[in-house]
């Protein structure tokens, strides 16, 4: 062995080797530290082996000297030899007759529905056993008597299903409030579910059902829908604001002949596409200018600004990046089908280019 000797398992021969020559130096008049440090071992691991050989004696009915009474030739190899570690014996582990209490419980039936911290403190307060919270859910899961737990959560309900397949099928609407200088003014935005086209607003500074029935009027007579021989009126679909769920809008719709179709409650991603739409007039629009330092007047230009931007000139990603116009017209099927096939033209040139120049290369 070379170097210092700590940090490893030594076999019981080398103990028993170097236990034999630091009691041989100290008989020579040196000190264990003295002779320890020699061979760079730890003095305190020296005494440990001397107290195990000390404590092999005194089971073998020997004397039990101390430790600097022990001659080298007292000592043995069997006596210094590691021994597998014994489980210590745990003063807080719950007995027999509380684990059978445990379980005896946990088999009545007035029990049995109980979560495991109302069923140790029934047993505590019933004075049958004491124990932990934990220790309870410990016994019940090694005998497999643990409860299923049942997590209590609101009913699933379906998403609303609304026709968007074609333009004037359905419309969306909803309702949002800008400051100005003269006070709260509400935006009343009714969007095609299916071209994104903003086909009427209102804007002014009720929040009521009137609102709502005045946005509508405006958005029916732009699209000519109001007509004898018109085509079916959409569904109105909206969230459940008290503006869309009061008792005259639902006149209102009623007379018209149109259906309403509400969102879920607590779920505003049904009404997604009005949402989106507010989000950006306000992101894109509105939150520059600062409406609480404008006239109503001049909030209402910038959101009819922004209606004929978004309408007209604003591409959709959502619609293959054309206008919700275009969309709303039926005139996206040929725009699409021009880009596609400049597209095909223009790979084709671009092949052609390419082995022109390869056969005019030298």
């Amino acid at each position: 062995m070379i170097g210092p000797i700590g940090g490893r398992r030594l076999p019981a021969e080398i103990k028993l080797q170097i236990c034999r020559a630091v009691l041989g130096a100290k008989q020579e008049g040196m000190t264990v530290e003295r002779a320890c440090g020699v061979i760079l071992l730890d003095p305190r691991r020296l005494r440990r082996w001397l107290q195990r050989t000390e404590a092999a004696r005194a089971v073998r009915g020997g004397p039990a000297a101390a430790s600097p009474r022990l001659s080298p030739a007292g000592l043995r190899a069997a006596d210094l030899a590691d021994r597998a570690p014994v489980a210590r014996r745990l003063p807080q582990r719950l007995t027999g007759a509380e684990r059978h209490q445990i379980l005896e419980a946990a088999s009545e039936e007035r029990l049995a529905h109980l979560r495991h911290r109302k069923f140790c403190h029934t047993l505590s307060r019933e004075g049958r056993v004491w124990v932990s919270e934990s220790s309870v859910l410990r016994v019940l899961r090694e005998a497999g008597k643990v409860p299923v737990y049942l997590r209590r959560t609101r009913p699933t309900r379906p998403r609303p299903e609304v026709d968007e397949s074609e333009p004037n099928r359905s419309w969306r609407y909803d309702l949002t409030r800008f400051p100005t200088r003269a006070g709260d003014y509400h935006l009343v935005p009714v969007i095609d579910g299916c071209s994104r086209k903003i086909v009427g607003r209102y804007f002014g500074p009720e929040a009521t059902s009137h609102s709502v029935q005045a946005a509508w009027d405006k958005a029916l007579a732009a699209e000519g829908l109001l007509e004898d021989n018109g085509p079916p009126l959409p569904v109105a679909v909206s969230d459940r604001g008290t503006q869309m769920t009061s008792r005259s809008t639902r006149a209102f719709f009623s007379d018209l002949g149109i259906t309403q179709s509400f969102s879920r409650p607590r779920t505003p991603t049904d009404n997604a596409t009005a949402e989106s739409w507010m989000a950006t007039l306000k992101c894109e629009r509105l939150y520059e200018a600062d409406t609480a330092e404008l006239s109503p007047w001049e909030v209402e230009e910038m959101v009819d600004r922004f209606i004929d931007y978004y309408n007209s000139e604003r591409l959709h990603q959502s619609l293959g990046f054309v206008t919700p116009a275009e969309r709303h017209e039926g005139r996206h099927l040929a725009i699409i089908q021009a880009r596609q096939q400049g597209m095909r033209q223009a790979r084709q040139q671009r092949r052609q280019d390419a082995y022109r120049g390869a056969k005019e290369s030298p």
